[in-house]
């Protein structure tokens, strides 16, 4: 979006409220059209773009967006996994509440009376639209795509022309054109649905999910070539934190089916995965990045083309964040920043635009949030806060606390994420919509990002932070205690088990 356009679009909200309300001789028009909303969903994407700081990315696109609205610099998904997190934010609900926490999780067979956030559009008069990896596809086929969130068939385009190297390699680097690969005709069909519902009277909430930078990590060499390889940063710290809880970590299963990855079966293997290695993950990596901001620049060129970019809130966000040798880890799977912290952007009529907000959110808060801002009432239940007055004034605050989970077996990991601190809770047989005694606890970390950003000290047992440690584990069981009332007054979760899941690799 150029400065011109610029000028033209994003109007205020007061603005587009008002326009052909009122014309002389006190005769009432048609009221105006509600705003039409891009949803862009992307895959793995840990904040590696400019406008979060990351000073090697090439991600022009992203700065574009973020030039024309807020950006959440502290969101926190609800758990680090395509299926749970991905249910949550559509759902307005947290992985205990659906009783979803693995790719098996089905949302819709255990909550069927539930209400998903384009549902809810389509049912108040929005031409409801998915295409590519919006929710993460239910092994049901019945509920594959969810089809009754949707206005229309689901849109998926066809398998991409080019295959993946033979052997399932991690990597590709192919001197292709961008609808090669999936995410390419991803953008293509968007593109076209944009045109189209450009010209209905109804307005749209049009889902564009992309699957890169999942992996494996492939994209055309032209963005390959956007980096000097040896140039490349790798994670700082690859080892364990001081006094750790063995049940943060995983030996990175995600990597293993890959044959061009070294052969490791354990965490300690993945500590010491060689440099050559390293150093081609995160450059296939860093170039799936560039070919998404390519995409979301062709979305947002047709919005501006079709003259409906004033009209239109676009949000972006990423199902997680992901590891990049962290901690030794690679892949999500975890409670650790790196796999919890996610891009998210909002554009919208009216409110600020090319600022950055330190306040807290979490993917619960984007169901009530589009509904403030597209005049649509949500769903009763749903448990997150609209983060409207973050959008009117970044330095606002609508919460003080961020909640997420990951599971090892029947061992859970319940994370509280403030301004500074993060605490997760490690407890056995338990979950939010039991009650609590205390005696699930099986371990416990602590981290001050203030002194310590690469969470290399577990600060649980250090005396000088017990007064913290007490404030946040007293937030973390308020937390659970209204999550019991949740359960219990709108009966979502009873009647799961509280045993183990299935353990998924992360695919």
């Amino acid at each position: 979006m150029n400065k011109s356009i610029i000028k033209k679009s994003f109007l205020s909200a007061g603005t587009i409220a008002l326009a052909g309300s009122l014309l002389p001789g006190n005769c009432y028009a048609q009221q105006p059209k509600k705003p039409n909303i891009l949803f862009i969903a992307i895959d793995d994407l840990r904040p590696v773009i400019s406008v979060y700081g990351d000073k090697t990315a090439h991600t022009p696109n992203f700065d574009r967006l973020a030039a024309y609205g807020v950006t959440f610099m502290n969101n926190y998904c609800q758990q680090a996994l395509s299926g749970p997190t991905r249910a949550s934010l559509l759902t307005g609900l947290r992985p205990d509440q659906i009783g979803c926490w693995t790719l098996q999780g089905n949302f819709r067979v255990n909550n069927p009376s539930a209400i998903t956030l384009p549902e809810n559009f389509k049912n108040n008069g929005y031409e409801t639209v998915g295409i590519g990896k919006v929710y993460h596809p239910l092994d049901n086929k019945k509920y594959r795509n969810d089809p009754q969130s949707w206005s229309v068939p689901y849109i998926q385009p066809a398998a991409a022309t080019y295959m993946i190297a033979e052997g399932r390699k991690a990597t590709e680097c192919a001197d292709v054109p961008d609808n090669a690969y999936a995410d390419g005709l991803i953008t293509e069909a968007g593109v076209e649905n944009i045109k189209k519902m450009a010209k209905s009277e109804k307005p749209f909430f049009l889902a564009v999910g992309f699957k890169k930078p999942h992996a494996p990590y492939v994209a055309p060499k032209k963005y390959w070539d956007m980096y000097d390889r040896e140039k490349l940063p790798l994670a700082e710290f690859q080892e364990m934190t001081s006094d750790p809880v063995l049940y943060a970590y995983h030996p990175s299963n995600e990597l293993k089916v890959y044959s061009d990855i070294p052969s490791f079966q354990s965490y300690e293997d993945t500590k010491h995965m060689d440099e050559a290695t390293q150093r081609r993950i995160i450059h296939a990596y860093y170039a799936c990045v560039s070919y998404i901001d390519a995409q979301i620049g062709k979305l947002l060129d047709e919005l501006e083309n079709q003259g409906i970019a004033d009209k239109t809130i676009i949000v972006l966000w990423s199902d997680h964040g992901y590891h990049l040798g962290d901690h030794g880890l690679w892949n999500k799977l975890t409670n650790f920043e790196g796999s919890t912290r996610t891009a998210f952007m909002i554009c919208a009529p009216g409110m600020k635009r090319g600022v950055k907000s330190s306040s807290i959110s979490e993917y619960v808060d984007i169901y009530p949030t589009l509904c403030e801002l597209a005049g649509v009432k949500p769903a009763s239940y749903i448990d997150g806060k609209s983060l409207v007055p973050v959008l009117k004034n970044p330095a606002a605050r609508v919460k003080e606390y961020a909640f997420g989970q990951f599971h090892r077996g029947n061992i859970q990991g319940y994370s509280c994420r403030d301004k500074r601190y993060r605490l997760v809770e490690w407890v056995k047989d338990f979950r939010t919509y039991v009650p609590f005694s205390g005696k699930e606890v099986v371990g416990t970390e602590l981290y001050d990002y203030a002194l310590d950003p690469l969470e290399t000290r577990n600060e649980a047992h250090n005396p000088k932070y017990q007064k913290i440690l007490k404030r946040m584990t007293e937030e973390m069981h308020k937390f659970y205690a209204r999550q019991y009332e949740i359960s219990k007054n709108y009966k979502i979760a009873s009647k799961f088990p509280i045993g183990a899941p299935p353990e998924d690799d992360g695919e």
